[in-house]
């Protein structure tokens, strides 16, 4: 099992200098993703599901006795989010909306490419 932070745009009533951050350990980032979709509480939300917009792959569950499904394992948290190098995945904007699909972010360089 992977950890994994799963982050939504803004933060419900404090505010847009801060994200809404859930700790999550999942096999995949889709996974990860439908934790915190089925399972955040919606009061941190305005009253609706939460909808994730990132997710950074912080490593691996080396829990002493991990379990084998995925589940929230901290959050909300509030703050502003930042990727520190992580593998991450974003959601796919057409036009100024969000989509359901999700886009890998690459370290490729677009001018050496």
């Amino acid at each position: 099992m992977k950890l994994y932070e799963v982050i939504c745009h803004g933060a419900h009533g404090r505010g847009d200098d801060a994200d809404t951050i859930y700790l999550v350990r999942a096999p995949d980032f889709r996974t990860a993703v439908e934790q915190v979709t089925t399972n955040a509480s919606l009061k941190h939300h305005g009253g609706n599901t939460a909808f994730p917009h990132v997710v950074y792959e912080i490593g691996t569950d080396l829990s002493l006795h991990p379990e084998n499904h995925p589940r929230i394992l901290r959050g909300p948290y509030f703050q502003c989010a930042y990727n520190r190098g992580w593998r991450a995945w974003y959601r796919k904007i057409e036009g100024s909306e969000y989509t359901k699909d999700w886009q890998e972010e690459t370290n490729e360089n677009p001018f050496t490419a």
